[in-house]
């Protein structure tokens, strides 16, 4: 077995600290919700209090991030953003290896390198995996375990059949859209004969990781104030770990906006690479498939239907996100584009061809750089945590507010659980999420004065209960906003809440 030579070791190493220097410089101090990343409120408190957070549960991601939001400086929101910038260097790295595995046999070692670390640096400082960096979401993990599993597919390491079950048992472990990875990497290992062991240690190595989501029904049997699904359950367990509440997303949109959709994929890869990425890119698909050897045709034909799928997903699921889904798209599109550049430094003298991969090293992640900085810059963004801080200031100690919104309710629950567990009696209510039973149960526990599920089955009924029954006990009772199914009760403006004061006549 060939090992990694020093120079590439060296090389990978610079990219990792250059990538990472940069998250750091730009991590957000807290939660957030820029970048879309509004649920990094309810991520963290789950990690922190070892719960289980918004489908489908995540048990790789909730783990480390819980070892992650202890560490001893910072807020447990930036320790939690760290990991996100660890992670998404280590795709930077595992990008620059996948490339090199795709280039020609007779290209140079210093084109073949120079080439690699460009398309990597550029995908580095592309705004859609420079925001995941920075921020405590799950799609900076995804992305390295996505860039990893390709490394190790192009790679021709005689053990890539368990290392590739592996890493899609971790991805599985953590993000189901891995499965869209599936049938590229069947297509890439199908070309190899295998034996009945190495088949064998692929299936454990497959299955392995999923032994991860026991820690969904153990934590949930626990009660942890972030529990979504309670997944102690049988039926609770799978509305987790199958997102039951988001199949309505899929072809969620009306079919008016279908045009816009079908569009998004190729605005939002204009922004990742700019013009001249984005030509270079396509220039290597194209070479790719001329007078490319079979092993050459299978690998951009795999990579190809990998980037449709990633492609087709983001566009049919109509979430406010959809277009994070395009990152293993453009962590193919990285490799195409060192693909690219290395295809056409064979067209010049080897001085000139060396002069033009510097150029492009530092032109291409350059631009993305200067451009991108001061929007992707959370470093200063406290807008999350000080609305939460406002509103536990405002409230007594044994308030109830009423939240809408993810941004309000997972900042708040942020607050409540982590930035102050012991010091507020605080209940934060997710007006949205009682109209599921699992959801009305625990709000129960809290407040044991609400009628059983079975006699309130409706949200309106539940939210009618919470109310009415928290002002009867003396309890003050908040909302996040106005309106919007609390039009039946008086209000007045306490801060950044608003204070039910009674029923409207």
């Amino acid at each position: 077995m060939k090992s990694i030579p020093a120079r590439d070791r060296w090389l990978a190493a610079i990219l990792f600290i250059a990538a990472l220097i940069v998250y750091v410089r730009t991590l957000a101090p807290s939660i957030t919700w820029r970048n879309d990343a509004a649920d990094s409120g309810d991520l963290v408190t789950a990690a922190f209090t070892l719960g289980v957070p918004h489908p489908t549960g995540y048990p790789l991601y909730t783990l480390i991030a819980a070892a992650f939001a202890r560490l001893p400086f910072g807020e447990p929101a930036q320790g939690v953003a760290l990991f996100s910038a660890l992670a998404a260097a280590g795709a930077v790295v595992c990008v620059y290896f996948a490339a090199r595995a795709m280039m020609p046999a007779d290209t140079r070692t210093e084109v073949s390198m120079l080439a690699a670390a460009c398309a990597a640096l550029t995908l580095a400082f592309a705004p859609l995996l420079w925001a995941q960096a920075t921020v405590a979401e799950t799609y900076a993990l995804n992305a390295l375990i996505v860039a990893a599993l390709l490394a190790v597919l192009l790679s021709e390491h005689p053990r890539r059949l368990e290392l590739a079950a592996g890493v899609f048992g971790l991805g599985l472990a953590h993000h189901l859209s891995i499965v869209l990875l599936a049938p590229s990497a069947l297509w890439l290992l199908a070309g190899d004969k295998w034996s009945r062991a190495q088949i064998t240690r692929a299936i454990i190595f497959l299955l392995a990781p999923l032994l991860l989501y026991v820690y969904l029904p153990i934590r949930a049997s626990a009660n942890p104030p972030v529990n979504w699904g309670n997944p102690s359950t049988l039926a609770g367990f799978w509305w987790t770990i199958s997102a039951a509440p988001y199949h309505s997303y899929f072809f969620g949109f009306p079919l008016q906006g279908l045009l816009a959709r079908v569009a998004m994929p190729a605005r939002y890869l204009l922004q990742q690479f700019g013009i001249w990425g984005a030509a270079l890119g396509l220039w290597g698909v194209a070479q790719m498939f001329t007078g490319a050897s079979p092993r050459a045709l299978r690998n951009v034909l795999a990579l190809a239907l990998a980037f449709a799928l990633a492609v087709g997903y983001s566009v049919v699921y109509a979430s406010r996100n959809s277009y994070v889904y395009l990152l293993p798209a453009f962590i193919v599109f990285a490799l195409w584009l060192g693909y690219g550049i290395a295809d056409l430094a064979r067209y010049f003298s080897p001085i000139r061809a060396r002069a033009g991969l510097i150029a492009a090293l530092i032109l291409l992640p350059g631009f993305n750089l200067v451009a991108n900085f001061s929007t992707l810059d959370l470093s200063q963004d406290h807008t999350a945590i000080d609305y939460a801080a406002s509103a536990f200031r405002d409230v007594p100690r044994d308030a109830v507010i009423i939240a809408d919104g993810d941004q309000r309710l997972f900042a708040l629950w942020y607050y409540r659980y982590v930035r102050a567990p012991d010091s507020s009696r605080v209940v934060v209510v997710s007006r949205e999420l009682l109209q599921f039973d699992w959801y009305y149960d625990a709000m129960q526990q809290l407040m044991p004065a609400l009628p059983d599920a079975s006699v309130v089955p409706t949200y309106a009924l539940r939210l009618q209960e919470v109310v009415d029954q928290n002002r009867r006990a003396g309890r003050a009772v908040y909302s996040t906003i106005q309106g919007e199914g609390l039009v039946q009760w008086t209000m007045r403006s306490n801060g950044v809440l608003f204070q039910i004061t009674g029923r409207q006549e």
